[in-house]
C-alpha cells in the first residue's frame, strides 16, 4: 500500500515504525539512510520491510537494533582505513564477526540501505523475467541469510533451486528463514560450488546462477566467472554484483571503478545483458547514475553469447 508521506507510512507499518524509531534514537545518520530507501521506493519498501521485520523479531534478540548499529559502526571505521588508503590490503580484516551479527546485518541493512534494497529489487525483477513454471535449474552461490532463496522458490516454483553456502551456521540461517516463511518449495542446500574448474557434470548444467554479493569475496572472481560460464546452458543467464570501494570484514577482492566491472566480466568470456548501479549513499543519486559514482554495487545480467543490447546506466 503507497502512503504519502513518511509519517503515513510508519503509521501503516508497525513493526518498521517501531524499528525506525530505535534506529533514529541510536544514529540519525543511519535513520536518514534509512528514510531514503522510502522516498526512493515508497510502494515497494512496505511488503519487504513487513517479512524481514517480522523474521527478525521472532529469530533474533530484541535489542536487535542496537546490535545492527554496532556492525554499521565497526564497518563504518573499517570504510574510513580502507578510503584513506584504497587498497586490496585495506578491505578486510581479521575481525571473526558472529553469525548472528553478520545475518542480522545483511537483512536489516535490505531495509535500511538502499543500495541493497535495490540489489533486492533487482533481483526479483531478474526472477520475474524468467519462466516460472519452467524445469529450469538454478544455483544460488552463496544464499547467505536465505532471503533470496525465499524469492527465488516464491518467484520460481517449477525450478530446481540449489542453494550453495560453505558456512554451516548461515545454511542454517538460511534453513530457518525458508521454515519461518513457510516456503513449500524444496531447496537443494549444498556447501561449496567448485569455482575451480567446470566438471562434465555442471558444465553448460544451469539456466539461471546467481552471485548476489560473492565476487568481492573470493581472491580471482574472474577465474571463477569464466568457468561458470561454461556452467550455463546456451540461453543461460547469470545475476552478478559487484561491490565497488566498499570495506567488509570478509572482502577480499577489490574493485576499483565501474570499468573494472565490466572489464572483469567481458574478460570471462561474458556478455552484458543489462547493468545497474546501487550507490551507497544517504542522498538522492543523480538521474544518470555513473556521474560521480565512487562508492556501491554493481549490478549486472550476463549471458555467454549476445543477444540484446546492453542498457545504459540511468533512472
Amino acid at each position: 500500500m503507497a502512503t504519502d508521506t513518511f509519517e503515513l507510512f510508519l503509521e501503516a507499518h508497525p513493526l518498521y515504525n517501531s524499528a525506525y524509531n530505535s534506529l533514529l534514537a541510536a544514529s540519525r545518520l543511519l535513520a536518514t539512510s534509512a528514510q531514503l530507501v522510502y522516498e526512493l521506493h515508497p510502494e515497494a519498501l512496505g511488503p519487504v520491510a513487513d517479512d524481514i521485520l517480522a523474521f527478525v523479531q521472532g529469530s533474533y534478540p530484541p535489542d536487535y537494533i542496537d546490535a545492527y548499529v554496532s556492525r554499521i559502526d565497526k564497518m563504518a571505521e573499517l570504510q574510513k582505513k580502507f578510503d584513506a588508503k584504497p587498497i586490496p590490503a585495506n578491505l578486510g580484516d581479521s575481525t571473526v564477526v558472529s553469525p548472528e551479527a553478520y545475518s542480522l546485518a545483511l537483512l536489516l541493512s535490505i531495509v535500511f540501505t538502499n543500495h541493497r534494497f535495490e540489489i533486492m529489487q533487482a533481483l526479483a525483477r531478474f526472477f520475474r523475467d524468467l519462466p516460472p513454471d519452467s524445469a529450469g535449474r538454478i544455483a544460488l552461490i552463496g544464499c547467505g541469510t536465505g532471503y533470496e532463496l525465499k524469492l527465488a522458490a516464491e518467484l520460481l516454483p517449477g525450478w530446481n533451486i540449489e542453494g550453495y553456502d560453505t558456512d554451516s551456521d548461515m545454511r542454517a540461517r538460511a534453513e530457518q528463514l525458508l521454515k519461518f516463511f513457510r516456503v513449500p518449495k524444496t531447496v537443494d542446500f549444498r556447501v561449496a560450488f567448485p569455482l575451480d574448474a567446470a566438471s562434465p557434470r555442471i558444465r553448460t548444467h544451469y539456466d539461471t546462477i546467481v552471485l548476489c554479493e560473492v565476487l568481492e569475496h573470493l581472491r580471482d572472481p574472474g577465474r571463477a566467472l569464466k568457468m561458470l560460464s561454461d556452467c550455463l546452458t546456451d540461453s543461460g543467464k547469470m545475476f552478478v554484483t559487484m561491490a565497488i570501494n566498499i570495506a567488509q570484514e570478509d572482502h577480499v577482492f577489490l574493485y576499483p571503478d565501474i570499468g573494472s566491472c565490466r572489464r572483469q566480466i567481458q574478460e570471462s568470456g561474458l556478455t552484458i545483458v543489462y547493468e545497474w548501479l546501487a550507490p551507497q549513499t544517504i542522498r538522492f543519486p543523480p538521474a544518470n547514475r555513473e556521474t560521480g559514482f565512487k562508492k556501491g554495487n554493481y549490478i549486472a545480467i550476463v549471458e555467454r553469447v549476445c543477444k540484446l543490447p546492453r542498457v545504459a546506466i540511468s533512472d
